[in-house]
């Protein structure tokens, strides 16, 4: 959407500046636009090149490592350096994944980055990297708007993350944000708010789509192919004006299988084939790395020859011809390159084939996007594995995709009429749910018969259930709250009650709803209402069948599902109380 007059209905008193922030797992990047003129987005590609100079490199991202020059500050610079006290050769890298430990591919990162990290946590690392980015942002918002512009006007800022990370990593994730923005003088925030990658990146891509070529009903994948991740998600079109609105076919997908992984592989094989040569050392590993990531990554396509060979720079590594060593230079083969590729290659596109089968309808086209997704090689395997006639399409700026939609998403919350695309419904990924008591049946119940209990309020057996208020694939979306009416009962003999807690609960798997909880139904997190304030005469009681009395208070909890995380709020007689987050168990 192109409407200026729109965008001249804000008032200058809300104007804002949202700010986008993709930190991805091998590059991160950071667009921006105000609210006053959201058709202007831009993307900072001026990066530092030292600690005296804060451009000089011109890239659309940066890449998401640190290195630490000391134990007070962190710096920028291009190449590796958010630097304290670690030999150059020690780049912390991979740290991101840390912040999911859980996940398959996340645990070797971790044990192989923990002697790089110098005693610091992966919440501290990504704390200071995003201090350093948020350092930069400052420097770049004051040389494009000026000082006084940028002290008046509200920063707002949206964070990616993978869709199929947990809600404690998306938590650590934001608070980590939180601190780090915090820890930057100077910046007046309005709040941190996430959006789910694959989410971000749909926004950019349909936004960018011919409209003419669109219909309702149409259905698209989109494949969000990063550095760490492979996240896809399917939309249907449900109307084209006034804007474009789709909804989540089905719930979403995804892996680590991200060309990360692909780096991992060649650095595997560079260890194998030449790690035994004089010479070799991680100066010469490092070189060969990067002309790997920037050129040979993006060059090969499915159509090379088996004879043609990739230049990698091998300097002060002796001549072997037997292994293909030429005055400092490694010739790889194609055939090599194909072993390098294809194990992720077809992970990638079992994900895509399981999310177009789990869809169960035709799919139009499937969207890559992402630094991986702009691979010419993975576009081409896609092409020759799918029916031909889904469309395989790669939109212009793949690479910028997820954070442009970031901006467009924070955009589309300050007011609905700065954006061209809205998702209206998602499809839950999890059941989410609470553990409350059911009156016991025996047919029903019968696995749960060692857990029942006699409840003396109503003279009846019970048994622990769970209310599940969502249910993984159940349409959702973040402007209709969930409400779940419950009971909290106690006996007034042990106390005037104080607060009233509840425990809020989550089910990944793709397994039909539990009827009680299992070790599959993780703590999610806990909401508490503060009961203190409300005089005893207002606190309702009941007499039970037992003779006893018991405080019987009727209370709900809202839920709400977003992007990329669920809000709870428990209401007792129309107050709200807010949520206090726990750790997983």
């Amino acid at each position: 959407m192109e409407n200026v007059n729109d965008f001249e209905s804000l008032k200058i008193s809300e104007r804002k500046i949202i700010v986008g922030i993709d930190f991805g797992t091998t590059y991160s990047g950071i667009a921006w636009a105000e609210t006053q003129r959201p058709d202007r987005r831009q993307a900072i590609t001026a990066w530092p090149i030292s600690k005296t100079s804060h451009e000089g490199e011109s890239s659309d991202k940066i890449p998401t490592r640190i290195r630490y020059t000391n134990a007070a500050a962190t710096d920028l610079e291009w190449g590796s350096q958010i630097s304290v006290n670690v030999p150059p050769h020690e780049v912390v890298e991979w740290f991101k994944l840390d912040l999911e430990p859980d996940l398959e591919g996340s645990r070797n990162a971790a044990n192989e980055t923990q002697a790089a990290r110098k005693g610091k946590t992966v919440d501290q690392l990504v704390t200071d990297y995003i201090s350093a980015l948020t350092q930069h942002l400052h420097y770049t918002l004051r040389q494009k708007l000026g000082d006084i512009v940028l002290r008046s006007t509200p920063l707002e800022f949206v964070i990616t993350v993978p869709a199929i990370w947990s809600d404690l990593a998306k938590q650590r994730t934001i608070r980590a944000c939180e601190t780090a923005v915090r820890k930057v003088t100077g910046i007046s925030t309005t709040g941190i708010t996430l959006v789910s990658e694959p989410e971000a990146a749909a926004i950019y891509a349909l936004h960018g789509l011919d409209p003419h070529g669109l219909n309702v009903g149409d259905t698209f994948v989109v494949c969000d192919a990063g550095g760490g991740t492979v996240d896809l998600i399917s939309y249907t079109i449900t109307a084209l004006k006034p804007i474009l609105e789709v909804r989540e076919t089905t719930p979403g997908t995804g892996a680590l299988c991200g060309s990360t992984f692909l780096n991992r592989r060649f650095e595997q094989f560079l260890r194998v084939k030449l790690g035994d040569q004089d010479g070799f050392d991680n100066e010469v590993l490092a070189e060969a790395m990067e002309r790997f990531e920037k050129t040979i990554k993006r060059q090969f396509t499915i159509s090379a020859p088996a004879t043609e060979t990739y230049t990698i720079p091998v300097g002060g590594l002796p001549n072997n011809r037997e292994l293909g060593v030429t005055r400092g230079r490694y010739a790889l083969k194609v055939p090599d390159l194909r072993t390098i590729f294809e194990p992720v290659i077809q992970q990638t596109l079992e994900l895509v084939k399981e999310q177009i089968a789990s869809s169960k309808v035709p799919i139009k086209a499937v969207l890559l996007v992402g630094g991986f997704g702009s691979s010419v090689y993975l576009k081409e395997r896609l092409r020759a594995a799918l029916d031909n006639k889904i469309q395989i399409m790669q939109p212009s700026n793949a690479w910028l995709a997820v954070v442009h939609g970031a901006v467009m998403k924070g955009l589309a919350q300050c007011a609905p009429t700065l954006t061209s695309v809205r998702v209206k419904n998602r499809a839950a990924r999890k059941h989410y749910g609470t553990e409350l008591t059911s009156k016991y049946d025996q047919i029903a119940h019968a696995h749960l018969a060692a857990k029942r209990y006699y409840d003396g309020l109503d003279g009846i057996w019970r048994v622990p259930t769970m209310k599940w208020f969502i249910k993984r694939g159940d349409p959702v979306s973040e402007n209709e709250p969930f409400f779940t009416p419950f009971v909290w009962t106690g006996l007034v003999s042990h106390g005037r009650v104080k607060k009233v807690t509840l425990e809020l609960f989550a089910d990944q798997t793709h397994r039909p709803a539990p009827i009680a909880r299992d070790s599959n139904v993780r703590l999610l997190c806990r909401v508490e209402a503060d009961l203190s304030h409300i005089p005893e005469s207002e606190l309702n009681r009941r007499r039970g069948q037992d003779g006893q009395w018991y405080y019987d208070l009727s209370c709900k909890i809202e839920s709400l599902y977003h992007s990329a995380s669920t809000s709870y709020t428990l209401i007792h007689k129309g107050q709200r109380y807010n949520t206090v987050m726990a750790e997983y168990v």
